[in-house]
């Protein structure tokens, strides 16, 4: 049986390994973030009054804490939180299902028109018509 060298393991790992997708996540209070989607392209938002802005499209953005603002685009948005603000320039699905948050959404990332579920209480979302 042959054995490879330290060195040759590795090398045969590293060509094996495939990059992770990184992901964003806040549990603070108090925080202002500027995320790049091309590097993290999954954000979730639990603490309160937490600013979030995106450079480019992220992949999900999930928003499980309150007072939150979130400006960019994303093909997956979820909000689970209350009195949040989310100004989307693009999203394709949208799922409010916190109270009291304000949603809006200009256009869809991929699809003809965004997809929106509001399934809170006194939500606030506009969306192309």
């Amino acid at each position: 049986m042959k054995h490879l060298s330290l060195a040759a393991s590795i090398a045969v790992l590293a060509a094996l390994a495939v990059p992770a997708r990184a992901e964003v996540t806040v549990i603070d209070n108090n925080r202002v973030l500027d995320v790049d989607c091309a590097k993290d392209p999954d954000i979730a938002v639990v603490g309160n009054h937490i600013t979030v802005t995106t450079q480019g499209v992220c992949a999900k953005i999930t928003v499980m804490g309150n007072h939150a603002s979130v400006t960019g685009s994303s093909s997956e948005v979820y909000v689970a939180g209350n009195h949040n603000l989310l100004a989307l320039t693009a999203a394709d699905q949208v799922t409010v299902a916190g109270n009291h948050n304000t949603v809006s959404v200009r256009r869809a990332v991929t699809l003809k028109a965004p997809r929106i579920a509001n399934l809170g209480n006194d939500n606030r979302v506009t969306q192309p018509r």
